[in-house]
């Protein structure tokens, strides 16, 4: 098919659709992925250097976004630091430090195909580690330093050839030490950038949309090249030298995606720490932003300091966050941003970018998010048969699928729109919650006699949820102020604050357990249907509590 890349990108800056409903080249780009990826990489070289990769057939990821830029004095980061402020790295400096890194990690045994985990936060240390990877062509996996038994369990299912890390992280590494990466950054560049075949993995990513959770899912090179390609050009509009920014963005859901959609435009990726935001809103006006992404907790932080954000010429939200039509209303009109076009963009880390996305327009919040334009796709029948969907409402699922993660997404259409229409099992926000991790910490405390978790729907936003932590204490006084600070630590310590459950409650009895593992099913069915709490009450449970408290306790806790 042909496809007018100019008409369209005219057709997505004035915000003036030719038809209602999905556009017509939106819908061919659904039929013709290899012929559109074609037509938008010229249009997305224009009067640049010239890309190495061929759509279908090779990806140079280190040439196309760091060796075409590194003439120029664009920034490729601009982070901020609460003690230094605001820190740059450009791409001339990326070029020369990755190059000098992938020359000194060659020599310690990295190699086409080798697993090495970027174990950062966002800085200038991990999108030089990326670049050096992606020229050594290595299979990159990515883990934010949080959580010692979430790093643990993660590196165990991955099995990572090397890890590169910053000093300091090195106490989260406990037992992968000798997989260290040295990066000194002295060796004199000596390599030859390697150029991924398309079904070669350039990533193994710990993307929170997959269950079970901590289950790497591989990212294809020409998922990965395509996704950056289109949501560069199309989803995101950024140009050479503009900025993507995301403050509190979901960094395993939405990393690596947007530093290669970045890098590859040759724009900035603009980094601020949501608590640094809270202590200076301000921050974000500093710099003037292509796109910028906004989650509920950077709506909040803007709307109670009434933050003007003149500086945005494009704003987008995850469909999948509970969408609170007031609070969503009054920041649009409080940050001056109505006549601002917005959209609805879904990304899919092992699908290498945006999956779902509506266009930039200017118009009041919405449910629409049509799928992604450059992917095959197809609605498939919600009770997971694998036929296609009998209706206009079914499991959204990219083809082809069959080394894929299993789709989880339900969507609907109705007069030629899509619409975001929830999980089709319990998450938040899209994400899986690591219930079973979060038990298995919490059973671990001396007060608890076991634990679990039930995913409570909460009767309003389509698709909420909220995880309520079940901690047993037996025939134990209670002691809940003590109990639930001791399990907050727990949590932040053991697998990351952001997985803090919305509730806990403590349950006055014994759980019952099968195998000597507590009866998930049993627990969620006697919550759910108020037995746990009746029986809490009951004098009768109360009386064999503390009988079986006798005998259980003279061997210890938990016995």
């Amino acid at each position: 098919m042909a496809f007018d890349v100019r008409k369209i990108l005219e057709q997505l800056e004035t915000g003036t659709p030719a038809e209602p409903g999905v556009p017509v080249w939106q819908q061919e780009s659904w039929q013709d992925p290899e012929g559109f990826a074609n037509a938008l990489a010229v249009a997305h070289v224009g009067r640049g250097a010239p890309l190495k990769s061929r759509a279908g057939q090779h990806y140079d990821f280190f040439h196309d976004l760091v060796v075409r830029h590194g003439n120029t004095d664009r920034i490729a980061l601009r982070s901020y630091d609460r003690r230094s402020g605001w820190q740059v790295l450009g791409y001339k400096q990326l070029h020369e430090q990755a190059a000098r890194r992938a020359t000194e990690w060659a020599r310690q045994g990295v190699k086409a195909g080798a697993k090495v985990c970027l174990f950062y936060s966002i800085g200038s240390e991990l999108l030089i580690s990326l670049a050096a990877a992606l020229g050594l062509g290595a299979c990159i996996s990515f883990l934010p330093p949080q959580g010692k038994r979430f790093i643990a369990r993660r590196l165990a299912a991955l099995e990572p050839d090397h890890i590169a890390a910053e000093p300091h992280q090195v106490l989260l590494l406990h037992g992968f030490e000798k997989k260290l990466l040295q990066s000194q950054g002295q060796a004199s560049p000596a390599f030859t950038s390697h150029t991924y075949k398309p079904a070669e993995p350039v990533g193994m990513l710990f993307s929170p949309l997959v269950e079970p959770p901590g289950t790497p899912a591989p990212l294809l090179a020409e998922d990965a090249w395509r996704g950056a390609l289109v949501d560069g050009l199309l989803t995101f509009g950024v140009g050479p030298g503009e900025h993507l920014a995301a403050p509190g963005c979901h960094l395993l859901q939405h990393l690596p995606a947007f530093l290669f959609t970045t890098l590859l435009r040759g724009a900035t990726y603009l980094h601020i720490e949501l608590s640094d935001l809270e202590a200076n809103p301000t921050l974000l006006t500093e710099h003037p932003v292509r796109a910028l992404g906004v989650t509920p907790a950077l709506r909040d932080v803007l709307l109670r300091a009434r933050t003007q954000l003149k500086n945005v010429a494009h704003w987008f939200r995850n469909p999948e966050e509970p969408i609170d039509w007031l609070a969503w209303r009054a920041w649009v009109k409080q940050c001056g941003l109505a006549a601002v076009p917005s959209s609805n963009v879904l990304v899919d880390p092992s699908a290498g970018g945006a999956v779902l996305s509506s266009p930039r327009r200017v118009r009041d919040l919405h449910t629409e998010a049509p799928p992604a334009p450059g992917r095959r796709w197809a609605l498939h029948d919600v009770n997971m048969s694998g036929q296609q969907a009998p209706g206009d409402l079914g499991v959204f699922t990219l083809l082809p699928n069959e080394e894929r993660p299993p789709p989880y997404l339900v969507l609907t259409r109705s007069y030629g729109l899509y619409h975001y229409g929830g999980p089709r099992t319990a998450r938040r926000e899209g994400r899986v919650y690591p219930a079973a991790e979060v038990a298995e910490a919490v059973q671990g405390l001396a007060f608890a006699r076991g634990a679990t978790v039930v995913p409570a729907p909460t009767g309003g936003v389509v698709g909420h949820y909220r995880y309520v932590l079940l901690v047993f204490i037996g025939a134990q006084a209670q002691q809940a102020s003590t109990w639930l600070q001791e399990i907050r630590r727990c949590v932040e310590l053991q697998l990351g604050a952001e997985h803090l459950p919305d509730r806990t409650e403590f349950i006055p009895l014994y759980p019952r357990k099968v195998d000597g593992q507590v009866d998930e099913a049993w627990c969620r069915m006697q919550y759910l249907t108020g037995a746990l709490h009746r029986k809490s009450s009951d004098p009768l449970f109360q009386a064999l509590t503390a009988v079986r408290g006798h005998l259980l306790e003279k061997a210890g806790p938990g016995v």
